[in-house]
């Protein structure tokens, strides 16, 4: 588990060292890259990770979820919650910013490891799929991340928040991994 804590590690590093070569290339007067270009790359390298690149142990079958993404549509952009088996969590946000590295704390990797096995709940209700778009306004989108593909299934954030979902365990435990990080926020 340490592995792959690290390997993610590696590759948060190396994506920041690109974003920031890429903004000191520019800075000769050409634009920056927008905050939402580093939330599309965080979440695409996610969405399109193997099982096997991030150091996890094999599933019981090729459709059980090693990982979790749910976008929704938030006021001014989007927001990505990212959960994976060992625990790794982080929360992307298209404005900028978010949180990554929950790993070292037990409160997020059980929030974590919870939202990947309400996603092995729901799995059977999803379809596979190849393309990812963000949601909607009123409306989240969980993708499944399995050895057999991308599976992904939808939701109206109304009948989430009211429980008349079968999605809404699901949200619920995403959301866990948000009020995990808030609640370390708040004791810094």
């Amino acid at each position: 588990m340490k592995s792959t804590a690290l390997v993610l590690l590696v590759i948060l590093i190396a994506l920041l060292a690109w974003i920031g070569l890429k903004i000191l290339s520019n800075s000769s007067g050409a634009s920056q890259p927008a905050p939402g270009d580093a939330y599309l790359g965080l979440r695409s390298q996610m969405l399109h990770a193997s099982r096997t690149e991030l150091g996890l142990p094999a599933t019981s079958k090729p459709t059980q979820p090693w990982g979790v993404l749910m976008d929704w549509a938030i006021p001014k952009g989007s927001a990505t919650v990212v959960a994976i088996s060992d625990g790794n969590a982080s929360v992307y946000l298209s404005s900028g910013g978010g949180f990554i590295g929950g790993f070292a704390h037990e409160s997020v990797r059980k929030a974590a490891q919870s939202t990947v096995a309400a996603a092995n709940e729901i799995q059977p209700q999803m379809h596979l799929t190849t393309t990812y778009p963000l949601p909607q306004p009123g409306e989240v989108t969980f993708y499944a991340l399995t050895d057999s593909g991308v599976f992904t299934v939808s939701a109206l954030e109304a009948d989430l928040k009211s429980g008349h979902s079968p999605l809404s365990k699901l949200s619920n435990a995403a959301q866990e991994v948000i009020t995990q990080y808030r609640l370390m926020q708040q004791t810094k």
